[in-house]
């Protein structure tokens, strides 16, 4: 299929005046706007329009109309101001009304005449230091030019409100290729578990980059959100903090109403960012609609213009640089959702891959023509196949590198590594190829090394336990368990390493000093107790130390973990969590020998408690009370959040969402037949149907099906 880009300036001038226009006729019954929430988009305009990012404010995070200070960006001068700024607040919250000084006079008259001491109090310990963002919007209404009308299109063809064109302020500031601290990826920010239900996300297409192909993603997650959640309000809310965190919102609040969630929802992961996630794209609509104001004459970027295909077969990023006459870097360009892998020749451009090339940078006027004139010894019918290495104890990037002669930084590259310092044991790593060529394994000719009559060795930089343990052929196992490492085997330069037992040293070394048999005996003796003494207090310190550090480990683990799964989940709205009266909320998939294994119990003991027979089915939607007397309410939670996440993985391996469809119940249909049908898990339909009975379904009644596509690798 033959796309071809080219976008009007005209059009793109106008895109001021067109959302003043949409947002007066839409914006009222599509984007309410609370009174509670009007001081937070203040701020935001505030911020966007008034600091840029050598500047900003001090301010309350709660209310956000006190603002107290602008300042430089100076870390000294805000932590002193803040310091200053947080003992006026509590000379004020003990009281003290007269007699103040002219700083505290100021910060008093900020709030409301009835403040309360304990009001006072709060914000003492809650004064926050926003960054200025003025650059960065006008930078991103710049960068807008060449992607608004593609995104409006998208959003106009689903039939949703074009205001949701503005989200990339919020996000990225429309940068194409934006990485944030949560792993989140390209304009529109997703994270890689939530992208994989929408677009290709893997290390030889990430479409998370590209932001035209992104759009579609993000229109597809937005119109989910509001499937699932009734609103625009709170499907842009979920849009930040997930589907299932708002579906908990309204559950724990009562209410739907995005202003009461803001004001009054307390949820452990509702922070800052979540609560004003909506008032800051109300700020950047009102900006975005108006920006001359502002900011005065901007001029937009031009959409590049180009000719776009889809490859019909496998063929690498170097022939078709040269059959194209277009170079690698202008290819890499405009299709920065080819990984490196594929710059590299690890892998090739994949069949079914819309390649795109700028008018001005083609010869010929047809893209399709210059495709037909690859030679056939360039095109293939299969990706090259992968060529992996798992990681073991002991190994580091420089190790594998040296290994197959290769560098860190292409490993770094092919593996999307966001810390090259930073590999795991069982973590696969691609190695880099060349169509074909396989790397050669370095064979270590050194001779093995005579271990130090003392047994120690002091690790040098660039030391490896592996690589240790192959220099004195002694076992990665031995040497971590003679020193006490830990699971990670983690050693640094320094470090005295035992290489072999005691015991072994006694045996295979002699001292050249004659003693009496009795002098002998009264030496070892004194040397004995000595070291059981010392060895025994050791061991307790130890055993205390490492009971300590290993709970605390396993707390920092169960928290990690938690968080990682409810990330990983942040796209489904189904409630993994536990009531407060023990009981849970029946999800689909789920059985009774899935709650009894992930609490440790039987099933009966289940049936006890919630008085089902033998054959009674759990329903979906239903509620069922759990018994923890062998598992807690965390770990169990845990557990059935990364059965979910692994289910939902796995499926998201071969197919992905392109659209929705609405189907009508007929006579005699039978949901399950119909989700079959459609290769779409019972689990899938449910979260684009939240509100569904499935035991009272009734002929006419509209539900939603997800269309779902196997993905061509």
């Amino acid at each position: 299929m033959r796309r071809y880009f080219s976008f009007q300036l005209g059009l793109l001038f106008c895109i001021g005046g067109f959302f003043f226009s949409a947002a007066a006729n839409s914006a009222e019954s599509d984007f309410p706007v609370p009174d509670n929430i009007r001081p937070a988009i203040d701020f935001w305009i505030k911020v966007y329009t008034e600091a840029d990012t050598e500047s900003g404010f001090l301010h309350d995070a709660e209310n956000l109309s006190i603002i107290y200070t602008k300042l430089n960006r100076d870390r000294t001068t805000i932590n002193n101001t803040r310091d200053e700024i947080s003992n006026d607040l509590r000379v004020l919250a003990g009281g003290k009304r007269s007699g103040l000084t002219r700083s505290q006079q100021g910060i008093l008259a900020l709030w409301p005449d009835n403040v309360s001491n304990e009001r006072l109090t709060k914000a003492a310990n809650s004064v926050r230091w926003q960054l200025g963002q003025r650059d960065r919007f006008i930078a991103g209404l710049q960068r807008a030019g060449a992607y608004r009308e593609h995104i409006e299109e998208v959003v106009r063809s689903k039939g949703m409100p074009v205001e949701l064109a503005i989200l990339p302020h919020v996000e990225s500031s429309f940068h194409p290729g934006a990485y944030s601290s949560a792993a989140a990826t390209g304009m529109w920010q997703f994270v890689r578990a939530t992208a994989q239900r929408f677009m290709r996300v893997d290390y030889v297409v990430d479409e998370r980059l590209d932001p035209y192909s992104a759009t579609y993603g993000a229109m597809e997650l937005l119109e989910f959100n509001h499937n699932a959640l009734g609103s625009w309000p709170l499907a842009l809310t979920a849009y930040n903090h997930g589907a299932n965190g708002i579906a908990r919102a309204v559950r724990d609040v009562g209410s739907n109403d995005i202003g009461r969630i803001i004001g009054e929802y307390k949820g452990p992961r509702f922070g800052f960012a979540s609560r004003n996630f909506y008032p800051q794209f109300l700020a950047a609509l009102q900006i975005d609609s108006n920006y001359q104001e502002y900011y005065g004459n901007i001029q937009l970027d031009s959409h590049p213009g180009f000719y776009e295909e889809e490859m019909e077969s496998y063929v690498s990023a170097a022939d078709l640089s040269r059959t194209l006459s277009v170079s690698v870097a202008s290819l890499q360009r405009d299709n920065p959702a080819l990984q490196p892998a594929v710059w590299s020749g690890t892998k090739r451009i994949p069949k079914g891959y819309s390649i795109k090339v700028r008018r001005d940078a083609l010869t010929g006027d047809n893209l399709m023509a210059s495709l037909n004139g690859l030679p056939l010894t360039t095109l293939f019918s299969e990706q090259i196949p992968d060529l992996s290495y798992i990681v073991r104890r002991g190994d580091s990037l420089s190790v594998i590198a040296e290994r197959y002669r290769t560098t860190i930084s292409e490993l770094v590259a092919i593996n999307q590594l966001r810390n090259r310092n930073t590999i795991r044991i069982g973590q696969q790593l691609l190695l880099p190829q060349q169509d074909g060529f396989i790397p050669t394994l370095v064979i270590n000719d050194d001779t093995r090394l005579e271990i130090p009559a003392n047994s120690l060795y002091e690790v040098r930089r660039g030391d490896t336990l592996s690589i240790i343990a192959e220099r004195y052929e002694v076992s990665v196992d031995s040497l971590v368990a003679l020193n006490a490492l830990n699971n990670q085997g983690m050693i640094f330069p320094g470090q005295s390493l035992r290489l072999r037992s005691t015991e072994a040293f006694a045996q295979t070394t002699t001292t050249g000093v004659a003693t009496t048999a009795e002098e002998e005996s009264i030496e070892d003796s004194d040397i004995e107790v000595v070291a059981e003494v010392s060895l025994g207090i050791a061991a307790a310190v130890e055993a205390e130390l490492n009971a300590t550090l290993e709970a605390v480990e396993a707390d920092v683990m169960l928290e990690e973990n938690a968080a990682q799964l409810l990330a990983d989940l942040s796209a489904d709205p189904a409630d993994y969590s536990v009531a407060g009266d023990g009981s849970i909320e029946i999800q689909a998939i789920e059985t009774l020998g899935h709650y009894a294994d992930w609490l440790g119990i039987r099933t009966q003991v289940l049936r006890n408690l919630n008085g089902l027979a033998f054959r009674d089915p759990v329903k979906i939607g239903g509620r069922l009370k759990l018994d923890f007397s062998t598992v807690d309410q965390v770990n169990f939670e845990n557990r059935r959040r990364e059965f979910h996440r692994d289910l939902q993985q796995q499926y998201f391996t071969t197919y992905r969402i392109q659209q929705t469809e609405e189907y009508s119940i007929r006579r005699s249909d039978f949901l399950g037949n119909l989700a079959r049908q459609r290769s779409v898990p019972m689990w899938l339909f449910r979260q684009y149907n939240p509100k569904l009975n499935f035991e009272r379904l009734q002929i006419g009644q509209v539900v939603v099906f997800p269309v779902v596509q196997r993905v061509a690798l």
